[in-house]
């Protein structure tokens, strides 16, 4: 054979065993996508394209370990063990799937199992951080120390690690130590809540009780609806004599815990039908009543991942967006919610959202049409009577606004926004005794709306009513949280009525 013949064949046979990169590079674009798609929420696509890459390549273990991690966001605890299982048979090397099946073993209440599997990770970081956890809830202290100690040596987050240390000694009595890794913690970061709440738990231990109430007080304002620190509190506050405040206290942690037993109890049935929608809306509003929004739009992503179309789940999660600013999103869930449903009453509620974000962005035309769709479906919604009235404000039409004013009082005498917006027509009309009385009946409505104090203090000024005017500045200026500019400005006015 000549030379070139030679390297021809060689070349031949180096080309029919080197692997094809086309595949591999699509299965990394699938990866990513899969990847973006889950931070972005939107599961169903994430799903796809992981299972899109696994058709290409059964055997890539890092998309079953996102596949995994996905299905365990889903609270698909079982599918999520098998994706795990999926990625380590794959790759056996796999730390990070072998940390999480741990995890879902764990949750499962097979802990023996999961101490067993990150045992056979000794010098693993993430593994060296979760097993004292485990350790501890079988009260091997010794073992759980020791781990957190080779954890921190082997550079693992000293956050983390001494706050698990402070708990692990508190839970043994030695506060001294508790103290001195929980104080450290905090000096690396003065946010860690838990962190404070041991803090304040080794204090009320030892008898500090001023202290103790301190830290758990600092904990409830950063965190109100820490279950555990109201429970806490009442403690402290019954161990200083103060009775009264520890009831209200013991009477919010009751609230609190209440919500956490309902939650335990359904994600245990989530974890029997992962797929029942009325259960997924259960924990969404669980979750929104305790201000854990991110975990409510995970259960209602989860409940459109069964059924798309569900017109109650797309109600909810677009009210959730809006409440957080989320606008195009809202109006997309919004929208696909009307062209599904049409007929339905409950797209009265989109159709409110809708124009409530067309007020936002000055589309008062489009806010108006979809404030009326919504009062042809609903004529009682005293929010959406109001909203129309503000649009209609907006759009120079006062004789129609006030008359939508009006009606959204009548739906809903309560309604202190309502009151408010028709003072302020009034009040620019110079119709001041009925602006009087509109902001009067706010006031009655709700008490705290602070902004009508200011706007009363106006009307009473124009009437020569001065004492009134600033009583009314003054209650004003006592209660107004929000833009300093107002703030400013009414201590100037009542400044000059001095």
């Amino acid at each position: 054979m000549c030379p070139r013949v030679a390297i021809l064949a060689l070349y031949a046979f180096l080309s029919s065993c080197a692997p094809d990169t086309q595949p591999v590079a699509e299965n990394q674009h699938l990866l990513l996508a899969g990847r973006s798609f889950t931070n972005e929420q939107r599961y169903a696509k994430a799903r796809s394209a992981y299972e899109k890459a696994l058709s290409i390549d059964s055997l890539d273990a890092e998309v079953h370990f996102e596949l995994g991690n996905l299905e365990a966001l889903l609270g698909r605890i079982d599918a999520a063990a098998e994706a795990y299982q999926a990625a380590i048979i794959a790759d056996p090397t796999h730390n990070r799937a072998r940390h999480n099946l741990a995890v879902t073993e764990a949750d499962q209440g097979r802990l023996p199992r999961a101490i067993e599997l990150l045992e056979q990770m000794p010098s693993d970081p993430p593994a060296l951080r979760t097993l004292p956890l485990f350790y501890a809830k079988q009260g091997r202290y010794d073992l759980a120390e020791k781990t957190l100690r080779a954890a921190l040596a082997a550079g693992g987050n000293p956050v983390d690690i001494r706050q698990q240390l402070g708990q692990l000694y508190l839970r043994q009595g030695r506060h001294t130590e508790a103290q001195a890794e929980l104080g450290h913690t905090l000096a690396l970061d003065s946010t860690q809540v838990e962190s404070r709440r041991l803090m304040g738990l080794s204090h009320l231990s030892q008898r500090h009780y001023t202290e103790a109430l301190s830290a758990f007080q600092r904990v409830i304002s950063d965190r109100p609806f820490h279950t555990e620190a109201h429970y806490n509190l009442a403690a402290a506050l019954s161990a200083l004599g103060r009775r009264d405040e520890a009831g209200s206290a013991l009477a919010r942690f009751e609230m609190l815990s209440g919500r956490a037993a309902q939650i335990a109890r359904l994600r245990r049935q989530l974890d029997a039908d992962p797929d029942h929608l009325e259960t997924r809306l259960e924990l969404a509003y669980l979750y929104r009543q305790l201000g854990q929004n991110a975990a409510a739009r995970t259960h209602y992503r989860a409940a459109l991942l069964v059924r798309p179309d569900h017109l109650e789940t797309l109600v909810q999660l677009s009210d959730l967006l809006l409440a957080e600013e989320e606008a195009d999103e809202a109006l997309e869930l919004c929208q696909r919610g009307i062209a599904l449903h049409p007929k339905d009453i409950r797209t009265n509620k989109l159709y409110f959202a809708q124009g409530l974000i067309g007020l936002r962005r000055g589309q008062y035309h489009q806010a108006r049409a979809d404030f009326e769709h919504a009062l042809a479906l609903d004529p009682s919604s005293a929010e959406a009577w109001n909203n129309l009235g503000n649009a209609l404000l907006a759009l120079g039409q006062t004789a129609q606004a006030q008359r939508a004013l009006e009606a959204a009082v009548n739906a809903d005498p309560s309604l202190a926004d309502a009151h408010y917006n028709l003072g302020s027509l009034f009040l620019q009309q110079g119709q001041l005794d009925q602006a009087r009385r509109a902001y009067l009946a706010a006031m009655t409505a709700n008490s705290t709306f602070a902004r009508t104090y200011y706007a009363i203090a106006t009307v009473y000024q124009a009437q020569g009513a001065i004492p009134e005017a600033r009583q009314a500045y003054q209650t004003f200026i006592d209660r107004w949280r929000g833009d300093p500019d107002f703030l400013r400005q009414a201590r100037q006015k009542l400044a000059q009525l001095q």
